[in-house]
């Protein structure tokens, strides 16, 4: 989930301006104080107190609790985790953040950030492609897998790839460079459905039979270890609330390390009658009474299951 205000345009600015400016001190003083007033209440870390987000007083991270200790909102280093989040092209089109498919073409203001984040990011050492596209489905995110220069960044430990799998088969792995190969340590497949009928709804321009054969290829790199951490995820909506169960059922049987769930969110690229529809979490919804209690389902209470954002909505009893 993003944040609600802009700290800086990478594009027109130096990291240094944007990663100490006056708007990230702003953000950081919020999460000093506990307030957390500029991060989203949709955020499933946040609602759940899960991943990184912590209590004061369980941080055990020396960097992070130097900066807790004294009040830091000025950081003495760069940033640790970068999103690649500059180019949105996927090779599907998911109604949930996109009405068509997205390729971008100004591949030359790609390759330019590309060039700028490989020369300025030198503390990072996880680096995530993509929250905004697929990194197989966009050309210049797959290129630069494919030619990746680990000697440019020296403290990097993890590339975490965020895909729908399509085009991850054992062919496309054996493509990507070894410096990049050796660095994808964990996953995130996004699937929405666990029916091939949900699927060509939910992830328009797929195939659910080839998301089967490419996860089985990724559930025995995790098997083997060459990956530590794998999860698959769906955005929970009206048309396959019903499936969740499934779904789990899906991820335990590639010995996923987690699965997750979470709400439906307007990115402002559907109709807000089609929103209305499919946004089930809302007690408005004609259906919200029969989704609630599939939350009770018996395959929701296993351990890789992280309901995220719709934890609140579980019943009590």
């Amino acid at each position: 989930m993003g944040l609600p205000i802009v700290v800086g345009r990478y594009a027109d600015a130096s990291i240094d301006d944007i990663w100490n400016g006056y708007a990230a001190r702003t953000v950081r003083e919020s999460i000093l104080d506990g307030s957390f007033s500029y991060c989203t209440q949709l955020c499933p870390h946040l609602m759940t107190k899960s991943g990184p987000v912590q209590r004061i007083g369980e941080v055990t991270d020396p960097e992070m609790r130097a900066v807790i200790d004294g009040n830091l909102t000025v950081l003495p280093n760069g940033p640790r985790i970068i999103n690649a989040g500059w180019d949105d092209s996927c090779n599907l089109s998911y109604p949930s953040c996109r009405t068509t498919r997205i390729i971008q073409s100004n591949f030359t203001e790609i390759l330019n950030i590309q060039n700028k984040v490989e020369a300025e990011f030198a503390d990072a050492h996880t680096l995530y492609i993509t929250g905004s596209g697929d990194p197989f489905g966009s050309p210049g995110f797959n290129r630069w897998l494919r030619t990746f220069d680990a000697s440019k960044w020296p403290k990097l430990k993890r590339i975490h790839l965020h895909t729908n799998a399509q085009l991850w088969s054992p062919r496309m792995w054996d493509r990507i460079a070894d410096g990049a190969r050796v660095l994808i340590r964990s996953a995130e497949i996004s699937i929405d459905a666990a029916t091939p009928e949900t699927y060509a709804l939910n992830r328009r321009g797929g195939c659910f039979h080839r998301l089967l054969q490419n996860l089985e290829f990724i559930s025995q790199l995790r098997r083997s270890h060459v990956l530590d951490y794998i999860k698959i995820s769906m955005v929970v909506q009206e048309n396959n609330f019903h499936e969740m169960a499934k779904c789990v059922t899906l991820g335990e049987g590639l010995g996923a390390d987690a699965v997750l769930f979470s709400q439906l969110v307007d990115w402002g690229t559907m109709a807000a009658h089609e929103l209305v529809r499919r946004q089930v979490h809302f007690p408005e919804h004609p259906r919200h009474a029969e989704f609630v209690e599939q939350l009770r389902d018996a395959a929701l209470r296993h351990p890789i299951v992280d309901l995220g954002n719709l934890a609140r909505l579980v019943p009590k009893n």
